[in-house]
């Protein structure tokens, strides 16, 4: 059995930004909702997974392992949907086959190491990283 990422970013997004802001990335991202991702977890969906692959088991997004070159790109990519106007959050989850959702934690993209906080995140928990610039 496999580990898959799902996510989404929320509606109203300039689509122009979006699409520059992660062009040169592996990441699909596609507007939802919480229950939206919720959903295609539940019942093992492709609608909101984010990668492409046959599964993310090898994934460094959950991997606890900080020192993961990979993790400097997806960094890399968060920090550009930062640019992105009308951007308010993204959902991301990563989850054991048939297994929902258990809990959910809120984080702001500018309170975090984004590094350690995606090489760190729980199996089975809905984070909502907000992405709304702080005044």
């Amino acid at each position: 059995m496999c580990y898959f990422l799902y996510g989404a970013i929320n509606d109203e997004i300039n689509e122009a930004d979006f699409e520059r802001a992660s062009k040169n990335f592996s990441y699909h991202f596609k507007t939802g909702r919480k229950d939206d991702v919720n959903n295609s977890v539940k019942n093992c969906l492709k609608d909101y997974r984010i990668t492409l692959n046959h599964c993310d088991c090898d994934s460094p997004i959950g991997s606890g392992d900080v020192s993961n070159k990979e993790l400097k790109d997806i960094e890399q990519f968060l920090i550009n949907l930062k640019s992105v106007r009308g951007i308010k959050h993204i959902f991301l989850s990563k989850n054991w086959i048939q297994e929902i959702n258990t809990k959910e934690e809120n984080v702001h993209i500018d309170d975090i190491d984004i590094k350690d906080f995606l090489a760190k995140i729980e199996k089975n928990c809905l984070y909502k990283i907000e992405m709304y610039p702080k005044y």
